[in-house]
């Protein structure tokens, strides 16, 4: 049986855990729209590994804010960065990747955690 499309449109599921978690309470709103953003661009075939660029967000947040929030969440231990990124060995481009991390890692994806 073929799969069935759905027109729905596209979410990102945050638990209300979550919402109501001190940790996440204490995050500045940017820290909380770059997280969200993060979570939006989550993949279970990377493994849980995120990549978020500057240009991506520059229609939603300034890069200095970006940066800040992206500090912050890995302040409180919401990502850790596991590559980092920008210009290196002369012209080649590095992504920055980030994992999420702390209590609320874990993902589930259609019945499985991730």
């Amino acid at each position: 049986m073929a799969k069935k499309k759905t027109n729905a449109p596209r979410f990102v599921m945050i638990y209300h855990d979550m919402l109501w978690d001190p940790d996440f309470i204490k995050l500045s709103n940017s820290a909380k729209v770059v997280y969200f953003y993060m979570r939006e661009k989550f993949n279970y075939k990377t493994l849980n590994e995120v990549s978020l660029t500057y240009t991506e967000m520059k229609d939603v947040v300034s890069t200095r804010t970006m940066y800040r929030a992206l500090e912050e969440l890995q302040k409180i231990g919401f990502i850790v960065k596991i590559k980092k990124g920008g210009l290196s060995y002369g012209t080649y481009r590095n992504v920055a990747k980030y994992k999420f991390n702390g209590k609320f890692k874990e993902y589930y994806y259609r019945g499985f955690k991730v």
